[in-house]
């Protein structure tokens, strides 16, 4: 569905920590660019929590990698749902790790891959390595960026029908640029309302029960960051809005 097509406000929001690549500039605007997108085609749905906007406020503290570490693994703990960029010939490490929190923790998750390299092969860790595939709760979503780029541009290109200038040239990649933006915001739309729909992996009596065992677990100060009392109200949150 276009971004014109969708039309009116949600009354409800879901909060979606958006886990992969920040260490580009490449990265960084995408990542923007990618929760703008999504944000304006769920008609504010869906609310993407940058780990590159929350992470980098104090890099004087001595403890800087254990507080880096930690404000990640918080905002999975406190997000509705999870989104994974699983881009690269090796997916990041610290991507992974933050899925495998997000997964025992039971949350909904969207896959997501853009990298056109390996979307064809047929062996057991293709696209990415079997052990982060087939888990509960989780919706998988491919898109092929290289090729839909070239295919995108191609058009605009004969759609413009004017003498081949820099201008003309940089405008048309431009516009395939965002146009490719905003079909993979519209794909991770699609993919979370899809997996909204899926209920946890754990028995009723588990699921609060998973959250609490996961403040202990990580160490280093992690079960500092938030409450008892603090982390009632969110579990008592998440279960109103059906995303425990």
């Amino acid at each position: 569905m276009s971004i014109e097509n969708r039309e009116g406000i949600n009354s409800e929001t879901y909060t979606v920590y958006a886990a992969g690549g920040l260490f580009t500039q490449h990265d960084l605007a995408t990542n923007v660019l990618i929760k703008k997108s999504v944000w304006k085609q769920s008609n504010g749905k869906y609310e993407l929590v940058l780990p590159q906007s929350k992470e980098l406020r104090e890099l004087d503290r001595p403890d800087i990698a254990a507080y880096i570490r930690n404000v990640d693994l918080i905002q999975v703990v406190k997000t509705d749902m999870f989104l994974a960029r699983f881009d690269g010939l090796e997916l990041d490490a610290g991507t992974v790790i933050e899925f495998m929190l997000a997964k025992f923790l039971g949350k909904a998750t969207v896959i997501l891959r853009c990298d056109s390299r390996r979307l064809g092969g047929e062996s057991l860790d293709e696209p990415y390595n079997l052990m982060v595939k087939n888990w509960p709760r989780t919706v998988e979503i491919h898109y092929d960026s290289l090729i839909n780029y070239v295919g995108s541009f191609a058009q605009k290109w004969e759609t413009q029908g004017s003498e081949e200038t820099y201008h003309s040239t940089v405008e048309a990649e431009y516009q395939t640029v965002m146009k490719g933006i905003n079909e993979v915001a519209e794909k991770i739309v699609e993919g979370l309302d899809a997996v909204q729909a899926k209920k946890s992996p754990y028995p009723d009596e588990f699921q609060e029960l998973a959250y609490k065992i996961t403040m202990y677990s990580p160490g280093s100060g992690f079960d500092q960051l938030i409450s008892e009392s603090e982390l009632e109200e969110l579990i008592h949150r998440f279960r109103s809005a059906g995303s425990l």
